[in-house]
């Protein structure tokens, strides 16, 4: 995390609405008054709206292009060796009301060898540094989060800790306060995400040499895992390209679920054991019922209404209000593995909010998300963005729409299908995303369609967007159906004038 009032400037980039307050600058602020606003801001996430008015702004996502981030730079003397993007080990999720333990935990493990990245620096560095921020988790190959009762309700330590788990890095978990007291500032998702994780607990019970003993072994024979992966994962494979399917995959290879406890019997087999489908309704009673004392652990109302609707969304796959056999077989089905069905709708709830977190406007790092698709892109991120092209927020649809085409998936009609249906959707942003997806893929099938766009939109700007997307698809059919349309346009407004 940097000082609050970098991070604000950060956030501000959008051309829509600007958070009001006056701006701090960093590098003359003194320590009272940046903990002063990071506490403000933390209580407070103002949302950035989203615009894609400009065309040109949005060109530039796609042509590998730096979005302007701020309308000033603030100037700072910053550390070479800790500003330095070369990955790193591990990199340092804080609060910097934390910022003594932190440092004392950074210290020892440079001791110790390992490579530290941390934002410590960026409270002098601006905002082009605390760009980075996401850059750093996607590159480094551990990520270590120190939680307090401030870290977990940190937006900012949260969207990190999230993109983490997106981006598939092994996660250690560092508590500086009792894992009780710390865990009741926890919304739920962060809870799931951290829950089955080993806790290195950094208070007064344990000496700290005894705790980092065990955390500096865990984490170098991490490192030696990885590293070992890796040389297996560069070595040539005479494979063909492979064509994505509804194969499900876990989004972080390292995470694992929690198990529950004396639920020996599937849930299926127990409820409908001679039935190959059984009506959405009744499927959700009876999944209330079953598992009704881990639902009020961890679900309070409105989230079990989320956790409904994507159960909903990724079951229902016929959308005819049934749940068929073979679908919730092919949902209980990870990596070629049977799971628990409690513990996939743990999975799934984890996997569906972690990435909505990440990809939300409101989030710290989804530009850096977006513009880093590419170093942790796998089946498993591009099945849930395309779950998020049906989100009920027309925000996030359109994020994901763009996200998609970052990952340099082509050729694929299940995301080709997925984006063209956004060019129905009633949010003319939504639309815009959704023709810009296309072009930057290539999606010479949806060529008709945005013809259909460009001509007829009621929105200039979805009709632009179509006409860039068309020209970056290129070809015979996309040349000769714009030439039409020109001629055609030209022909009747030249009769127009003679009248």
């Amino acid at each position: 995390m940097g000082s609050s009032a970098s991070r604000k400037q950060g956030k501000n980039r959008s051309k829509g609405n600007v958070s009001q307050g006056s701006e701090v600058n960093v590098a003359t602020s003194d320590r009272e008054h940046e903990q002063e606003e990071e506490r403000r801001q933390e209580e407070v996430v103002t949302p950035v709206e989203h615009t894609l008015e400009d065309k040109h702004k949005e060109e530039s996502m796609f042509e590998e292009k730096e979005l302007d981030m701020s309308e000033s730079e603030v100037k700072g003397d910053v550390v070479a060796s800790q500003t330095s993007m070369e990955p790193k080990d591990i990199m340092i999720s804080y609060s910097h009301q934390d910022k003594d333990k932190m440092r004392l935990l950074k210290d020892a493990l440079e001791a110790e060898g390992i490579t530290v990245w941390v934002d410590e620096v960026g409270l002098q560095a601006g905002v082009e540094f605390l760009n980075k921020i996401g850059q750093a988790i996607v590159d480094a190959k551990l990520f270590l989060s120190i939680l307090s009762c401030k870290s977990v309700t940190s937006k900012y330590c949260r969207d990190e800790l999230a993109l983490a788990y997106v981006s598939s890095k092994p996660i250690f978990p560092c508590t500086i306060e009792s894992r009780d007291k710390v865990t009741k500032g926890m919304d739920f998702g962060m809870r799931l995400q951290l829950a089955p994780l080993r806790w290195f607990s950094f208070t007064n019970d344990k000496p700290f040499e005894a705790v980092f003993k065990e955390l500096t072994k865990e984490i170098k024979n991490k490192i030696i895992e990885l590293n070992d992966g890796q040389e297996k994962k560069d070595e040539p494979k005479k494979t063909s390209k492979p064509q994505l399917k509804r194969l499900r995959s876990k989004l972080n290879i390292h995470h694992r679920q929690l198990s529950v406890e004396g639920k020996y019997k599937d849930f299926w087999m127990k409820f409908y054991p001679k039935l190959d489908f059984v009506t959405w309704k009744q499927f959700v009673e009876d999944l209330k019922s079953e598992y009704a004392t881990e639902i009020e652990q961890w679900y309070k109302e409105g989230d079990l209404d989320w956790l409904i609707q994507v159960l909903h969304r990724e079951m229902d796959e016929d959308e005819d209000e049934i749940i068929h056999k073979d679908h919730y077989e092919e949902f209980c089905t990870v990596s070629g593995e049977r799971q628990e069905f409690w513990q996939r709708v743990q999975e799934q709830a984890l996997e569906s909010y972690t990435m909505r977190e990440v990809f939300s406007m409101n989030s710290s790092v989804r530009i850096d998300a977006i513009q880093n698709l590419a170093k942790f892109n796998s089946s498993s991120v591009i099945e849930s963005l395309l779950d998020l092209c049906v989100d009920v927020d027309e925000n996030v649809r359109a994020v994901a729409a763009i996200s998609l085409a970052r990952t340099g998936v082509r050729d694929n009609d299940h995301v080709i299908n997925t984006i063209m249906k956004l060019l129905k959707d009633q949010d003319r942003l939504v639309r815009e995303s959704g023709c810009l997806a296309l072009g930057h893929i290539k999606a010479k099938k949806a060529i008709p369609k945005l013809v259909d766009m460009w001509r007829n939109d009621a929105i200039s700007n979805v009709r632009e967007a179509a006409a860039i997307a068309l020209e970056q698809i290129g070809g015979d059919e996309a040349q000769k159906a714009m030439h039409i349309t020109k001629v055609l346009s030209e022909e009747i407004k030249a009769l127009s004038n003679k009248h």
